[in-house]
């Protein structure tokens, strides 16, 4: 989160009202402003962002078949390599 002494910015937002209840509710209950639930929630797709890239549906549901897969498959110079490079998650 920001530093506490880290001039701010005023933003306007156009929320439809039961957004605004849930966002004064859920920071009432953790003690924090709605502000402040803003902050979190821009760093942590901030972090998001830099760590992952966003996976098509197909691959989402087809990723477990990817287990068996062989690693040296994702560097082959073959169609197979190809698609692999384009649409699936690289292994870790």
């Amino acid at each position: 989160m920001a530093t506490r002494n880290s001039p701010k910015t005023k933003l306007t937002l156009s929320v439809r009202r039961k957004y605004v209840a849930m966002l004064r509710k859920a920071g009432a209950r953790r003690g924090r402003s709605v502000s402040d639930l803003v902050e979190e929630l821009a760093e942590t797709l901030d972090k998001q962002q830099d760590t992952s890239e966003e996976l098509s549906d197909f691959v989402k549901r087809f990723t477990g078949l990817l287990a068996d897969v062989p690693k040296t498959a994702w560097t082959a110079d073959d169609r197979m390599g190809e698609l692999l490079r384009k649409h699936a998650p690289r292994p870790q």
